[in-house]
Order: structure tokens, then C-alpha cells, then sequence
């Protein structure tokens, strides 16, 4: 008799495990259904937020021409604008001409030396910054005694734009 009473026990276990296994995976059906309801949701609003922003760039685009060539259609406003794309020419030319000077073109390489470097620089320390925000989850960072908020930034480009090619 306590064979018997070890099997039916063993049945009513077995019954009660596979119903909490088969409550647990359900329990996970309804997470993953909830996660990719909320992935397509978050999906949605971003498409419909490109959507609006290309509209309001059209608009922008169509009321600017409109603002543009109300200048453009006064007289008075053309005949400033000639004074002074002449005066830019004689400008332009004047500095070609001290940009020729010897000293002055070896100040314009180290200005435009900084400028690359600092980009680099740049470039580095926003690729150390987003690894540091990874590995410590901060989102500030103090550096001689100010106190500067770790920002990322993330943007949309066309798959055949110079950014990605």
C-alpha cells in the first residue's frame, strides 16, 4: 500500500509542477507580448515623428521662400545687396592677399592643426564618456571641481547620407 501511496503522490506532484511550468511560461508569453506591444508603440511614435518633422520642414521650407523673396522683390533691398556683394568682393580679395604672406598662411595651418586636433579630441573623449556611462551607469562626472552632465546624443540619418555610407 505505501507503493500505491508513493505513486499518487509522485502523479499529484507532477501535475502540480507541470501547471506551475505551464503558468510561468505563460507568465513569460505576456512579458514578451508586452515588451514587443511596447517596442512597436515606441516604434510608431518615432515614424510618426519623422512623418511630422518632415512636414514642418516643407512648411518651413515653403514659408521661408515666401519670407525670402519678399527682400528679394523690393528695389531698394536689391540695390543694398549689390553694394554689398561688391564691397565682399574687394574684401575677399584684400584678405587672399595678406593670407599669401608667408607668416600669416604658417598662422592659418596651426589654426586649422588646433581645430582638427580638438576635434579628434572630441571625437575620443565622447567614446570614452558613453564606455564610462556603460561600466558606472553615471550620468556626471567632475573634473577640476565643475561638475558636467554625461549627455548622448542620437540622431536619424539616411541610409545612403554621407553619414553612414
Amino acid at each position: 500500500m505505501d507503493d500505491d501511496q508513493k505513486i499518487v503522490d509522485a502523479e499529484v506532484i507532477s501535475e502540480e509542477v507541470d501547471e506551475e511550468v505551464s503558468n510561468a511560461n505563460a507568465d513569460i508569453d505576456k512579458a514578451e507580448f508586452n515588451q514587443a506591444s511596447a517596442l512597436m508603440s515606441l516604434e510608431e511614435l518615432i515614424k510618426n515623428h519623422i512623418i511630422n518633422i518632415d512636414k514642418l520642414r516643407d512648411e518651413l521650407k515653403q514659408q521661408r521662400e515666401m519670407f525670402e523673396d519678399s527682400f528679394i522683390n523690393n528695389p531698394t533691398y536689391r540695390e543694398h545687396v549689390e553694394k554689398v556683394k561688391e564691397a565682399n568682393k574687394a574684401k575677399s580679395s584684400v584678405r587672399q592677399q595678406i593670407a599669401k604672406q608667408p607668416s600669416v598662411a604658417q598662422l592659418k595651418q596651426k589654426v586649422d592643426d588646433l581645430r582638427f586636433d580638438i576635434g579628434e579630441q572630441n571625437k575620443t573623449l565622447s567614446d570614452l564618456l558613453q564606455d564610462y556611462k556603460e561600466q558606472t551607469g553615471a550620468t556626471q562626472l567632475e573634473v577640476n571641481g565643475k561638475t558636467y552632465a554625461i549627455v548622448s546624443v542620437s540622431k536619424l540619418v539616411t541610409k545612403n547620407s554621407k553619414y553612414n555610407p
